[in-house]
């Protein structure tokens, strides 16, 4: 195997700065200080690396109740610097005198947490933020015990008790984000304190960064997860017990998730979360805390490149890979990432992503996980919060629950905000204190659809993606869905910054969705398809059949495979740089590829932290092929604001020679490019990334085997071309239906007479006709009524990068029940295709379409790719892009799905069929979408 390296030391090394210039010196400077190194750097990371070294001191503050390190940490940090601190009173008397000229009264609408908050039990006590002025003026005063340093959400964690009060405050009462240490010891003591509600599962560890106090290489941490429920111990009682997972910042530099479930959690074990309460009989809450090093990053005992951001928390892990790309999802997978499939993962791959091969490996061991939620953060949206549909393939019942819990989510925060107004104000002040934007507004609270209708990207590799798929195939089973809130990700040139009036709302929001979530994995939900008593027949064929027997690698079809191992060399080259703003603020990161390259792959990180400038990418003959103009995300009333920092481009076999990525930009932006070298048009999954392929045959057409188990009355029935050809649509030569529906998704057949003829013969009876992919074909085949005049030359298969939807008529039949947001019908990577441009439509010219008397829903690629036609009494619907088979030119070593269609497409699908979904909670109707025709 031959795979791209992660950070090795040398990199980190190459893309930090000298110890001098990072602010961190030799040993020599600590010879005379109060304070050894190690405890410099354990000060420096909790006071956010604004320590001097020993001999630089910025003051000159001394006093017998000071700690050393509290001594040092005012001796060294900026003259501004508000150091977190704590304080002991020898009675209530010092304290009041404290307390009056430094308590601040709470205040929920502070950009900060207040000066000073003081307690009286079981020692007088005081926690304030004071520069090096006010310790001496606190140190004249008469009754200190005590002064020490003590960072964090919680106040008193040094102290005796400390979780007198809980060990989460609420954010209003909290001094800073929660820390991954304190979270550690708080989740210890829950489950000492209530066991059988709380069992803590302590996983394999993360990377983990170079400790440069300690000299380990690495310093892993540990991933915890925590699962919470009534009686957690009774094994064969959680087993079977339904299950909702929330996966807390994934993205460490994305805090809303984390800040949430932990008080959450700490609230469901002491039996109080409201709304929550009645449902831990029935269902099991499962919190994990998905990715310690971007936790513990801004943290500057570790060695981590990363420039300007060096003060923030980090996306992706210590081994420099982006966490949420790393999973073993089905169909194609980026060369660039490190799928973590803990059987038969190579042994480098537990240096890598240790810590998604221990997620994977813990989490199927659960039986029943009903929902798998991974909270993200964003920058600024056109809503508070997207939920995102995962790239997993769900039937008829998994597409209406992920509906449903959306509405509900929508619903909730509507209820408690009663609309986006109520908070505009603290919208606009954040956006303008966190990212310097003035006027900013979402135009709602919730939204949703897929990746691509929010972000305007798609993805590979996903822990939903992964959690989401079948568990035959590795995954879970679950519904998954991805959360997005603005303010959840850092500025370029300033930490991230605890701002208690947002950070609320952000908190709330989430918790409504933790709530929903938790509501309908206790719930009886059921969805249906009614068709008024209509006969359905849909045309199979093995042209569309894929298997992993027909690839050239395996062994699994004698005649067809030729034996494991290949006789060529497989590659895989890579590259990363991180281009720095400069005097000329530009800078090119090349690669070549050959005759031999399979693909290039282009990751970007940190375009969202740049308000300006551009990245162009340029093939071999100068050309720009691929543009990402930075400065778009700088104005939030842009139409496709850039709400994250990653971006990724796609080439299957890429124009041999030099290939440039310009960036021109004012902000760090890391650029990944992988090249994979193989001479074969299949390359072989043990030779790039060390697995073997995973067995699968897989037909877009079971989407309609599937659809007929949910059908309230009528049939669905599947045949062949000969079939058709043989006269099974009609009774005899009564001219009467045996059907009322056809389907028919491809184009095998295409030149067959008696198979054209009678499908005309089934549509002249009065039989509704749908056509979708290829199938669309067939119009320049039929000579029925107006569509006669389409001819094939009116018809043409494109290649596109998404299967969008477009310029659509939400007035058409078609479109009952699709949002504006929805655009993508179905989505691709669990087919195998990829973020290049490979998705197939069959599409009809507009005009001919226009001609032959139809109503085009929607265009793709140029063409109509959704519309209606009649034909006397029946209908004609197209569908051009919605049920394609699977590619397999591409590395899928997980398998594939046989559809991805989204919860778009899948009404898209039965509104053309004349159908009507039917959705139940607890057996009652609660919505429908579309009507029977």
């Amino acid at each position: 195997m031959s795979k791209g390296p992660y950070y090795t030391q040398s990199q980190r090394s190459a893309d930090r700065p000298t110890d001098d210039a990072a602010g961190r010196g030799s040993d020599d400077a600590f010879v005379d200080s109060a304070i050894d190194r190690r405890t410099f750097l354990s000060l420096s990371a909790a006071t956010g690396a604004a320590l001097t070294l020993p001999g630089s001191a910025t003051a000159d503050v001394h006093g017998k109740p000071m700690t050393d390190e509290y001594e040092f940490v005012v001796n060294h940090t900026p003259e501004e610097y508000e150091a977190a601190t704590v304080i002991e009173f020898a009675d209530r008397a010092a304290l009041e005198a404290f307390a009056a000229e430094y308590e601040e009264t709470p205040n929920p609408n502070l950009s900060r947490a207040p000066k000073a908050v003081t307690r009286d039990s079981p020692t007088p006590a005081a926690h304030a933020h004071l520069t090096a002025d006010e310790v001496t003026d606190v140190l004249e005063r008469d009754g200190i015990e005590l002064m020490d340093f003590s960072p964090g959400a919680n106040p008193w964690w040094k102290l005796e008790e400390p979780y007198a009060d809980g060990i989460f405050p609420p954010v209003e009462e909290a001094r800073e984000f929660v820390s991954y240490r304190e979270t550690g010891r708080g989740l210890a003591h829950l489950e000492a304190t209530f066991p059988d509600r709380v069992r803590v599962h302590t996983l394999e560890e993360s990377p983990g960064w170079p400790n440069r106090d300690t000299g380990e290489n690495p310093d892993p941490q540990d991933i915890y997860v925590v699962d919470v429920t009534n009686g957690v111990r009774d094994e064969t009682s959680f087993a079977e017990k339904e299950k909702v997972v929330y996966s807390l910042s994934i993205h460490g530099d994305e805090r809303a998730g984390a800040e949430t479930g932990a008080r959450l959690l700490e609230d469901l074990a002491r039996g109080e979360a409201d709304g929550f309460e009645d449902l831990l009989d029935d269902i099991a809450f499962v919190f994990v805390f998905t990715n310690p090093d971007g936790w513990v990053a801004r943290d500057p005992e570790f060695d981590i490149p990363r420039g300007e951001t060096r003060l923030n928390f980090r996306r992706g892990n210590a081994a420099g890979v982006d966490t949420n790309r790393q999973y073993p999802t089905m169909g194609w997978v980026d060369p660039a990432f490190w799928p973590a499939e803990p059987d038969g993962a190579p042994d480098e791959y537990y240096d890598v992503v240790p810590d998604s091969l221990a997620v994977v490996d813990h989490f199927r061991e659960y039986e029943n996980v009903t929902y798998l939620c991974d909270y993200h953060g964003m920058y600024t949206a056109d809503h508070m919060v997207f939920n995102l549909e995962t790239n997993a393939p769900f039937d008829h019942d998994g597409t209406h629950d992920l509906d449903e819990v959306n509405v509900r989510i929508g619903e909730g925060m509507e209820a408690h905000w009663d609309g986006i107004e109520a908070i505009a104000d603290d919208i606009e002040r954040a956006c303008e204190e966190q990212y310097g934007v003035s006027d900013y507004v979402p135009n709602g609270l919730f939204d949703y659809g897929t990746v691509y209708d929010s972000l305007a990207y798609q993805v590979t590799g996903s822990l939903l993606g992964w959690a989401g798929q079948p568990e035959e195939f590795g995954g879970l089973g679950a519904i998954t869905v991805v959360p997005e809130i603005i303010f959840a990700n850092h500025s370029p040139d300033a930490r991230i910054q605890w701002k208690p009036y947002i950070e609320r709302h952000l908190v709330t929001a989430y918790r409504i969705s933790m709530r929903e979530y938790a509501e309908m994995t206790a719930t009886d939900t059921d969805a249906t398809v009614a068709t008024g008593g209509q006969d359905t027949a849909y045309v199979t064929t093995d042209e569309l059949t894929r298997s992993s027997a027909d690839l050239p690698y395996t062994d699994e079809h004698p005649g067809k495979g030729r034996g494991p191992g290949r006789g060529r060399a497989t590659e895989v080259r890579h590259r990363h740089e991180v281009v720095r703003p400069g005097p000329a603020n530009r800078g090119t990161v090349d690669t070549e590829t050959t005759a031999s390259s399979h693909s290039l792959s282009v990751q970007f990180t940190g375009v969202g932290d740049a308000t300006d400038g551009h990245i162009h990418i340029t093939n071999p003959a100068g050309t720009i092929v691929h543009e990402i103009d930075l400065a778009a995300k700088a104005d939030p009333d842009t139409s496709t604001p850039r709400s994250h920092d990653f971006e990724g481009w796609f080439r299957h076999r890429p124009d041999a020679g030099r290939w440039d990525v310009e960036v021109e930009s004012d902000a760090d932006v890391e650029v990944d490019m992988t090249v994979l070298d193989t001479d074969d048009e299949y390359p072989d999954p043990r030779e790039v990334l060390g697995y073997e392929q995973r067995e699968y045959t897989v037909n877009p057409m079971q989407f309609f085997a599937d659809l007929s188990d949910h059908l309230e009355d009528g049939s669905m029935d599947g045949f062949r071309v000969h079939d058709v050809r043989n006269g099974l649509l009609l009774r005899g030569n009564s001219g009467k239906r045996r059907y009322d529906k056809l389907v028919i998704s491809h184009d095998a057949g295409l030149d067959d007479p008696k198979y054209a003829a009678e499908i005309e013969s089934f549509v002249e009876a009065g039989g509704d006709l749908v056509l979708t992919d290829t199938g669309v074909n067939l119009l320049g085949a039929l000579d029925v009524s107006d569509a006669a005049t389409i001819d094939p030359d009116d018809l043409e298969t494109v290649a596109v990068q998404f299967a969008n939807l477009e310029d659509r008529d939400f007035d058409h039949p078609l479109l009952d029940g699709v949002r504006p947001r929805q655009q993508e019908m179905w989505k691709g990577s669990q087919l195998g295709y990829t973020t290049g441009v490979d998705q197939p439509a069959t599409i009809i010219d507009g005009d001919a379409f226009d001609a032959a008397g139809g109503r085009a829903a929607g265009t793709t690629g140029g063409g109509v790719s959704a519309g209606t036609l009649m034909a006397g009494d029946a209908e004609i619907n197209v569908l051009g892009s919605i049920l394609p088979p699977a590619q397999q030119t591409v590395l899928h070593p997980f398998g594939m799905a046989d559809y991805s269609l989204s919860f778009m497409g899948h009404t898209l699908v039965c509104n053309a069929l004349g159908f009507e979904q039917r959705r139940y909670r607890e057996g009652e109707l609660i919505r429908t979408y579309g009507e029977i025709r």
